[in-house]
């Protein structure tokens, strides 16, 4: 028996099904799939840990950002639901002392904006009659060691993808710029965010054609550096770039609210008495909905070193990891042997999960405290996230809640279908392919939704 049939078993929690109706829709779909030369692997049960079907259920596959379902389900594990980031802002000693939380809310044009909150420290500093600070202390606490995995891919570390992590991250680890046509030879290029007094240097050729159009941008710790050309007559973009150093970006955005009103550095600051001048809070729904619905890798793996940090005063990578661990054993139980977790997001192609993992954990999830969480922020079928332009054209159209993936390899989407009288059918479909093949994940997303379709009428008469 696969191992995830036999942990469903042996837990008591459930036993398979007595169908009235052999599956043949969906074994079609399956083959299918491994016809065009994917590896499939698809388990599926119900609310009750009931197996209604499986196919390499016990297999190992490359997740890709299916792993993000793991993830969240032990973020939610060990921090709980209602969960709140809180940074505090200290005066010691006419420094100010920031205590880092690992906050990964600090977005633009939201309450979080770095613009927002400095703006509050600043104004709680000037009540207090502060004038001058002799300093700014980031204190990273046990938000230690490298910003990424190893294993991601090194040659897109500038990537909006492959962004940084930290104690002091603004922007998910990017940077913003604004890009759009000027009067004269070149493009009119602002920094977005975060708010900063970082100088944007090079500049951007005007050209008439759109094919000769390419540009970018590159973040060289003392600026950000442009280049390239960009077209006469294009509409406005935005571009985002992985930053090199989140915390120079943080302390940079912080001495500009400061200055903005007229705080300034000084060998002496003034004397105050030392205090909390100000705590900002916000909520870890705000990072699992972007981890989910947006597949944010930025959001996993930085929800892991809080989770690290939390549970055994560890907010490393290596930390975040070992705590996914634990709080995966509490929820599913001992993990199978070949299962590989490298990452939290999936970026790493040598992580390794079985379908039969995953639908548990989706199982015990969604029947656990945190599942209403797990359902809000779960993309939904033709409506939302990476889902929005899925199971168009069907009955499945706001009754799928579930998480994509793709990376050069594996293609994946695992999650439930809601069906009539609350009933709910969880599901996992992961598929593996040569990554040397172009173009096949089309028709792969295509066989997913297949399967989902047959998922929903299995035992339909």
């Amino acid at each position: 028996m696969r191992w995830w049939a036999a942990a469903l078993l042996f837990a008591s929690i459930g036993t398979f099904a007595a169908l009235p109706a052999l599956p043949q829709a969906l074994e079609r779909a399956v083959q299918a799939a491994e016809a065009l030369g994917a590896r499939t692997g698809v388990a599926v049960c119900d609310s009750a840990g009931t197996v209604l079907y499986r196919h390499r259920a016990g297999e190992t596959f490359a997740p890709a950002s299916n792993m993000k379902l793991l993830t969240a389900a032990a973020v939610l594990q060990g921090l709980g639901a209602d969960y709140a980031f809180a940074t505090t802002f200290q005066l010691r000693a006419g420094r100010l002392v920031v205590l880092a939380s690992g906050d990964p809310n600090w977005v633009h044009d939201t309450l979080h904006d770095s613009a927002h909150v400095f703006g509050n420290v600043a104004r709680a500093l000037q009540n207090l009659g502060v004038r001058t600070l002799a300093g700014i202390d980031l204190q990273a606490g046990s938000f230690t060691g490298p910003a990424r995995p190893d294993t991601w891919p090194q040659d897109q570390l500038q990537t909006y993808y492959c962004a940084p992590t930290g104690p002091f991250v603004l922007e998910q680890g990017t940077f913003l710029l604004r890009i759009q046509p000027a009067a004269g030879a070149n493009a009119d290029v602002q920094l977005v965010a975060p708010y900063a007094d970082l100088p944007v240097r090079g500049a951007l050729e005007l050209v008439d054609r759109s094919k000769n159009a390419t540009y970018g941008a590159v973040d060289l710790g003392n600026g950000v550096q442009v280049r390239g050309r960009f077209p006469r007559k294009g509409s406005p973009v935005t571009i985002r770039t992985a930053v090199a150093d989140p915390s120079h970006w943080y302390r940079a955005a912080l001495q500009k609210a400061l200055a903005d009103v007229g705080i300034a550095l000084a060998p002496a600051g003034s004397p105050i008495a030392d205090q909390v001048v100000h705590t900002h809070k916000s909520d870890l729904r705000l990072a699992i909905l972007r981890m989910l619905e947006d597949s944010s890798n930025f959001d996993a793996e930085q929800c892991l070193r809080v989770l690290g940090h939390h549970a055994q005063n560890d907010g490393s990578l290596a930390g975040g990891m070992a705590a996914m661990h634990s709080q995966l054993q509490h929820l599913v139980g001992a993990l199978p042997p070949d299962v590989v977790l490298l990452d939290g997001s999936g970026l790493s192609k040598q992580n390794r999960l079985t379908p039969g993992l995953l639908v548990m954990a989706l199982m015990k999830s969604h029947t656990g405290p945190a599942g209403s969480v797990m359902r809000a922020c779960l993309p939904v079928a033709g409506q939302s996230g990476t889902l929005s332009e899925r199971f168009l054209g069907t009955d499945l159209v706001g009754r799928v809640r579930a998480k994509t993936g793709w990376i050069r390899g594996a293609s994946s989407l695992s999650g439930f279908v809601e069906q009539p009288g609350g009933r709910v059918r969880h599901f996992s479909i992961l598929m593996n392919y040569d990554p040397k093949k172009d173009g096949l994940n089309k028709d792969l997303k295509r066989l997913q939704e297949d399967i989902v379709l047959a998922i929903d009428r299995l035992g339909a008469r």
